[in-house]
């Protein structure tokens, strides 16, 4: 974990200004991750991952370095957005290959090039070898009625899409409530607008739930903030 200061979780740059899902504290001991905004994401709404990308039929190509490190993969229809996969994890889920990890460095359009210590050491199939990328280090708005999907942070800030920035993981903070919302309740995603939390009825299950955090000021009015005691993991 690394300090941080209260002006960094306000700075929203265009460009990564930190290692991605990197944990920082601020000086009253609430806990962040550095995430980038895949969307717009507006002040005091709850971020999740996106949906992890499978692709299919890939290639790869061996390190300059070594042989025997396979750190390029390549999918020549892939149309990727340059550099949106950096800091990303892979695995090979099927085919030739399966069961590897690894952690992609950079991409192309069509190449994705792993970090060499996380690079593979079977090489791909292009015939049978597909992979599934996972979007840890990406924050989007939680889909509605989405109660058990795992969360990443609120937007204590406002970020336009892709932005990089700090998300709140644990303390006290501002959440939008899709409905009023009562004092000393837990609350959780699945309002009716993405990025929206709602308090757990009572009596209901926790463990059905991705919990946000405690209400700790009740509200009357839907779609405002109030504060929450957050705590994500």
């Amino acid at each position: 974990m690394r300090d941080i200061t209260f002006q960094s979780v306000f700075d929203t740059p265009a460009v990564k200004q930190c290692n991605m899902n990197a944990i920082g504290q601020t000086p009253d001991g609430r806990i962040w991750e550095y995430l980038y905004a895949t969307e717009a994401i507006a002040q005091y709404l709850v971020a999740s991952n996106p949906a992890n990308t499978e692709v299919d039929t890939l290639s790869s190509a061996a390190s300059s370095q070594d042989a025997a490190k396979y750190t390029f993969i390549t999918e020549g229809s892939a149309g990727w957005t340059v550099g949106a996969y950096q800091d990303h994890w892979v695995v090979v889920d099927d085919g030739t290959g399966e069961g590897q990890l690894g952690k992609i460095k950079d991409n192309t359009k069509d190449t994705l090039e792993l970090y060499f210590d996380h690079a593979f050491t079977t090489a791909l199939d292009v015939t049978d070898s597909d992979i599934t990328i996972r979007h840890e280090p990406d924050a989007e708005l939680v889909a509605i009625t989405a109660t058990g999907t795992a969360l990443k942070g609120v937007a204590q800030v406002a970020f336009a899409a892709y932005d990089y920035g700090w998300f709140l993981k644990r303390g006290i903070g501002g959440v939008v409530g899709g409905a009023a919302m009562t004092i000393n309740m837990p609350c959780s995603p699945g309002g009716a607008t993405e990025g929206y939390a709602l308090v757990v009825a009572a009596g209901a299950h926790l463990e059905d739930y991705s919990v946000v955090g405690r209400v700790l000021v009740a509200n009357t009015t839907a779609a405002k903030a109030t504060l929450v005691d957050i705590n994500i993991w």
